[in-house]
């Protein structure tokens, strides 16, 4: 067998793999903020997802995403995509963190973005020097966006990667993420990140993940690939 043919089919097993591979998208199917000075549920009429780190006026957002009737690969990865909707500050920068929620925290029916507040949101702290932060017990740091400017534009989008999934799904076969400010400061510029009622359908937050590869599919691609080796073979 030539070089170039040994290259051929290494080519062609490599497309065999990737053509086996499918991606799907999710849009959020619950989210909402909470607020520390709110005893009651958050009701935002503008769509946003927002997050403030501060000494008062505290904001977090919860996002959870449903997989019931999906066909989802959860031992590969999965990406988390959020788009930026508005900022209250005109002079400040910002760095937003995204946490999920352990695969054992939210048993049962789970939260939901009507009955979610600052006292019961999953994996909150509610008071004290993390006030701020979250329980990190109950939560895994998955990534950090760079510095936001004020001047960044609504439509900006930002990606989270989630190594694997099956480390964050929920017993009821959802997946919870929670943004918040990671921005040092007690002067405390909100952002907001477009929720899944926002008007704007394009920027409400998204998980993409691997979709489990039909049995019939697969075996279509492992039959045209040896066709292939066996028909480069036979050439001299």
């Amino acid at each position: 067998m030539t070089t170039l043919q040994k290259k051929l089919i290494s080519i062609t097993a490599l497309l065999c793999v990737t053509a086996g591979v499918q991606a799907a998208t999710l849009i959020a199917s619950q989210d909402n903020y909470v607020l520390n000075s709110a005893s009651s549920t958050v009701q935002d009429a503008t769509g946003h997802l927002v997050v403030k780190r501060a000494s008062n006026n505290i904001r977090k957002s919860w996002i959870k995403f449903d997989f019931s009737g999906e066909n989802v690969d959860f031992s590969q990865s999965g990406t988390v995509t959020l788009t930026l909707a508005a900022n209250s500050s005109a002079d400040e920068t910002f760095k937003v963190a995204l946490y999920a929620l352990k695969d054992d925290q939210d048993p049962g029916t789970g939260w939901t973005e009507n009955a979610i507040t600052w006292s019961n949101a999953p994996g909150n702290d509610t008071g004290g020097a993390g006030i701020n932060d979250l329980e990190s017990r109950e939560t895994t740091f998955l990534g950090e966006t760079a510095t936001i400017a004020s001047s960044t534009a609504a439509g900006t989008t930002f990606e989270f990667t989630i190594d694997t999934l099956s480390d964050f799904r929920q017993v009821n076969n959802t997946l919870t993420v929670i943004a918040i400010s990671s921005y040092q400061s007690d002067f405390g510029p909100s952002l907001a990140f477009a929720s899944s009622e926002n008007a704007t359908e394009a920027w409400r937050p998204t998980l993409e993940y691997s979709v489990i590869p039909e049995p019939s599919s697969v075996a279509l691609v492992l039959l045209g690939f040896a066709g292939f080796v066996v028909a480069i073979r036979r050439k001299p």
